[in-house]
């Protein structure tokens, strides 16, 4: 069956449940390599079966259609497995950021208010200290055999029995993904069947990679870019993926060339060692037909010097975790390294008046970006376990059907667009954002502190890394190491302060917000004086 997304949109796409196109792939290619993990193997045939058996037993344990499950996992074939039998049991994938500390992943399990944790026995001990604190999450899980208290994962696996034939609508949430939004604080955004399979869809239209590519993905897997576009996205394709837990250059240069990888999909941290890494010359990449930054901006001079290095084109991309997440991408044959590309299929886009949003800004002029399409999220977790979005944070992003992005950007007269600053306050390390309240939460913990304000400081390599304005209490004392360790053992690593910087006061309105311009500008003149 096929349905038109929007009649604004003009895209036509085939309605079809990510779960359930894993069966049509198995019909089609059963005994084809979906995925490759080290040394283990799992064709499309068996990883159809061995979720259908999971799913059974999730469904058996209590976990029912619109049923949050949390998975905390590296990539693996266990997160392939858990992201699948989820779907099938009618459940919703809440995917935890592996690199999240226990008051990280207490937050979101109660505040997805899961049903069911499914672990990696390499993250159990996060996990181990407050699984007795997981009041509505019913069933715990856990991969190895040393998980005192969990059930065991492979022992569900193994069980018999089938799926429970749940019957999903297109519109019926699918994954609950958490954000920094705009607020800073960590938001679930609600995605439908509908969004994900969508987009998935529009994306191949937009990007050219079919069934008999070699991905290779080294993006961890709860992150909606890889989530959605290349995990379950060689899957729906009926291509083979090379999975690895953690990027390692010379690990992931020899799986390049061993397996002949086709398409490479990275972030600007990557492009930026592929381009200045001597290890890079001792491979033979010829097998690669392109690859794909997302997830930050991507610096123009690394992708040039990687593009003469090896030969093969660098497409950008820009997407959000509300928009499932790609909206633009540059053609292969016609990118402009400095743009994210023109809008995909199916999708609108305006540049708009940064006051009001309501005036439609023509080529050239600067204001901020708004995203129309299928792709676009139902709206905010409201943290209740009802599945209607919280108000004010929804309606704060979506209007008239529009996504503001809080992404400032221009369009040429070809429509390209070209992102030149952000209106979130959020800040992108490698990819990732973070909130910087979230962080300035946890500094103030410290019985030194008596405020603090967190802004992005620009960073070659990891694009922004967070830092620090601190105020100390009166007569106490800290060290910037202090307090980095601090805040490290508090929160994903990701999130960590980089650098610290002590100041008498930090800037605050009327009303207490904290006026993070004036600490942006207090770092820009330190770095042109």
């Amino acid at each position: 069956m096929t349905v038109t997304a929007r009649p604004d949109t003009r895209f036509t796409y085939r309605e079809v449940a990510l779960h359930d196109r894993l069966r049509e792939v198995r019909r089609e290619v059963g005994t084809k390599t979906a995925l490759l993990h080290g040394d283990r193997r799992i064709t499309y045939a068996e990883l159809d079966a061995a979720t259908d058996r999971l799913a059974g037993a999730l469904a058996r344990r209590g976990v029912a259609p619109g049923d949050r499950v949390t998975i905390f996992m590296p990539n693996s074939i266990e997160f392939v497995l858990a992201f699948y039998a989820t779907l099938k049991a009618g459940g919703v994938v809440n995917p935890i950021n592996a690199q999240s500390k226990e008051r990280e992943v207490r937050f979101q399990i109660e505040d997805s208010r899961a049903k069911a944790v499914l672990v990696h026995e390499a993250l159990w001990p996060v996990i181990q200290p407050i699984a007795h604190e997981l009041a509505g999450a019913r069933l715990v899980v856990s991969t190895g055999a040393d998980a005192t208290g969990a059930t065991r994962f492979d022992d569900l696996v193994a069980e018999g029995g089938s799926a429970p034939g749940v019957q999903v609508s297109m519109d019926d949430l699918a994954a609950l993904p958490y954000t920094s939004g705009t607020t800073g604080f960590p938001k679930g955004v609600m995605l439908t069947h509908r969004n994900l399979t969508a987009n998935q869809q529009q994306f191949f239209a937009a990007v050219p990679v079919r069934r008999d590519d070699v991905f290779l993905n080294v993006l961890p897997f709860f992150h909606i870019y890889a989530l959605n576009l290349l995990m379950s996205g060689a899957i729906s394709l009926g291509a083979t993926q090379i999975a690895m837990s953690r990027f390692d250059m010379v690990e992931y240069l020899t799986l390049l060339e061993k397996h002949r990888a086709t398409v490479c999909f990275i972030v600007p941290p990557i492009v930026l060692g592929l381009a200045a890494n001597p290890e890079v010359d001792k491979h033979d990449l010829s097998s690669v037909r392109f690859f794909f930054s997302g997830a930050a901006p991507l610096a123009p001079e690394p992708a040039r010097r990687l593009i003469a290095r090896v030969g093969r084109p660098i497409i950008q991309g820009y997407g959000l975790t509300e928009t499932s997440p790609v909206t633009h991408a540059n053609p292969v044959d016609a990118a402009i390294l400095e743009s994210i590309g023109p809008a995909i299929t199916g999708t609108e886009d305006r540049i708009v008046d940064l006051d009001t949003g309501t005036r439609d800004l023509g080529a050239g002029e600067v204001g901020e970006l708004a995203v129309r399409g299928p792709q676009v999220m139902r709206g905010y977790w409201n943290g209740t376990g009802a599945e209607q979005p919280v108000t004010d944070d929804t309606a704060a992003v979506l209007r008239d059907g529009w996504l503001f992005t809080g992404d400032v950007g221009r369009k040429d007269a070809n429509g390209y667009v070209f992102i030149v600053d952000r209106k979130k306050e959020f800040i992108k390390y490698k990819g990732f954002g973070v909130g910087p309240a979230e962080v300035e939460a946890v500094l103030c913990e410290h019985p030194a502190v008596a405020d603090a304000g967190v802004i992005g400081k620009p960073d070659e390599e990891a694009g922004e890394i967070p830092k620090a304005f601190v105020q100390l209490r009166a007569g106490a004392t800290a060290t910037a190491d202090e307090l980095i360790a601090f805040v490290k053992s508090r929160i994903a690593d990701y999130k960590r302060v980089r650098e610290v910087e002590f100041i008498e006061k930090v800037p605050r309105t009327a009303s207490g917000k904290i006026l993070r311009r004036e600490l942006l500008e207090k770092e820009r003149a330190k770095t042109s004086g």
